[in-house]
């Protein structure tokens, strides 16, 4: 294998880590979220989210509409993780509280 495909993988791999971190420290905020927001509702807070990806996507000179697919789903996890956090007894039992 050529040297310089080792080392195009080696930094992807770190890109890939470095997202898995970034998504977890998503998720956890998301979480510490969920007590609240059975007091504050924002319905159009997912759209302003994903409009922000969107212009974040062109200046990078990324795809808007892959961004926003990608996006829906982090969001869909987020969601999954703060319904898991409201329910959880005691508070801290949840799983992505400790993240940091």
């Amino acid at each position: 294998m050529p040297s310089d495909l080792r080392a195009l993988r080696r930094a992807i791999d770190a890109v890939d880590r470095a997202v898995v971190r970034l998504l977890a420290r998503r998720f956890a905020l998301a979480a510490r979220l969920a007590p609240l927001k059975r007091r504050v509702r924002a319905p159009g807070r997912e759209r302003e989210v994903l409009a922000k990806v969107a212009r974040c996507a062109r200046r990078c000179g990324l795809d808007p509409a892959a961004a926003r697919s990608v996006y829906r789903r982090v969001m869909a996890q987020s969601r999954r993780c703060q319904r898991r956090c409201r329910v959880a007894k005691p508070r801290p039992a949840c799983p992505v509280e400790k993240i940091e």
